[in-house]
C-alpha cells in the first residue's frame, strides 16, 4: 500500500505533467513561480534517476526529497494553484 509521501509525489507529478502540457500559455507573471516550483519538484522527475545511474550497478528508485509530508502537501496546493491560474489565463485568450 503506498505511503502518503508517494501519493502526494504521484499528485505532483500529475500536476505538473498538466502544466508542461500547456507552458506555451503560461503568462510572464507566473513563469517566476512556475519555475520555482519546477525546481522544488525536479527530484520527483523520471530523469533524475538517471543522473544518478551507474553502469554494472542495479538502480533502485531513490528520490532525493527530503521534506516532511507536509510540505509535500503544501508543494501540490500550490501547484493546484497555479495550475487554476493558467486554465484561467488560457480561457481569457
Amino acid at each position: 500500500m503506498p505511503t502518503d509521501a508517494q501519493l502526494l509525489i504521484g499528485k505532483v507529478l500529475q500536476i505538473k505533467d498538466k502544466i508542461v502540457a500547456k507552458r506555451h500559455c503560461i503568462p510572464s507573471d507566473l513563469e517566476a513561480e512556475w519555475n520555482t516550483l519546477n525546481k522544488q519538484t525536479a527530484c520527483f522527475e523520471s530523469e533524475a534517476l538517471y543522473k544518478s545511474a551507474v553502469k554494472g550497478q542495479e538502480m533502485n528508485k531513490h528520490i532525493d526529497y527530503s521534506g516532511s509530508v507536509k510540505e509535500l502537501s503544501q508543494l501540490v496546493t500550490q501547484l493546484k494553484t497555479l495550475n487554476k491560474k493558467v486554465n484561467v489565463t488560457q480561457v481569457h485568450h
